[in-house]
């Protein structure tokens, strides 16, 4: 499964479609340097499963902070890759 961000040229794979990831995430296949010509970031698992208190989260606004609590998310990739309602 592609994930793509919704305001950012960033990229990330998982294996499955869902509304919201904690550590989900698996490598990029070898054909994801097409993304990368293309002008996008592929994001490394190592990157997407880093702990939210090793990343600066000082521009999450307090709406996004109820959904990071509310789907229990710990990790940057969680935060980033998606489908919360607020």
């Amino acid at each position: 499964m592609i994930l793509c961000h919704a305001h950012h040229p960033w990229i990330a794979f998982a294996q499955e479609r869902r509304d919201w990831y904690r550590q989900e995430f698996c490598s990029a296949p070898p054909w994801a340097h097409a993304f990368t010509e293309a002008g996008f970031v592929v994001l490394s698992s190592e990157q997407l499963v880093m702990p939210l208190s090793d990343v600066n989260t000082s521009v999450l606004t307090p709406g996004e902070w109820r959904q990071v609590r509310l789907y229990d998310t710990t990790t940057l990739g969680g935060v980033l890759f998606n489908a919360w309602d607020g």
